[in-house]
Parts: C-alpha cells; structure tokens; sequence
C-alpha cells in the first residue's frame, strides 16, 4: 500500500481539523444545503456574536473550505468547491448510519 506524500496527509489533518468544530460544521452544513449566505446569515444559524463567526469563518477560508466575496456591504461565503460538499454530507451520512 503506498501512502500520499506526508505533506498531502498533512494538509488533510488541518482540513478536518478546521471542519471538527460545532459552528464550523453548522456552517460548512448550511453552505452545503442551503448555498451562498452571508455572513449575518450564517451567525444567526450558528447562534454566535460577530467576532466570535469571524474567527470562524477566517479559519474555514485558511483552510481552504470556503470562499468569501464581497457584494456591496455583505460579505458572501460559499464552499471552495464540490468537493467540500461531498466531505461534509458524507460525514453526516455515516454518523447517521451509526446511530440507526
């Protein structure tokens, strides 16, 4: 069996690393499920106060997980790509499973 380079098994690690935190994952959900939202939009449905989704939100673009784009006043944020989507309904998919 031949592993990836360790740098690509490093990048991996910090990817689920920055995804395994409750607000993080509320979000990456509601991009997934809902689309493109702001980022008022997306603190209410986490339940956090405006710094606390910033740093958040900061984390998941490092990360590489989502992407912003500013129209007018609002910054608009969406998943970096399909990819994300199928990591985060996928994990769901199998932690449901587990509990059936």
């Amino acid at each position: 069996m031949n592993l990836p380079e360790p740098a690509l098994i490093d990048a991996a690690v910090q990817l689920l690393t920055a995804a395994a935190h409750r607000a993080r994952l509320v979000v990456l959900v509601s991009l997934s499920r809902q689309g493109p939202m702001s980022a008022g939009e997306l603190q209410e449905l986490a339940g956090l106060e405006q710094t606390a989704m910033s740093h958040q939100l900061r984390m998941l673009r490092e990360a590489n997980l989502i992407s912003a784009q500013r129209e007018g006043r609002h910054v608009i944020y969406s998943l970096q790509d399909e990819h994300v989507a199928c990591i985060v309904e996928d994990t769901l998919a199998h932690v449901a499973e587990g509990q059936t």
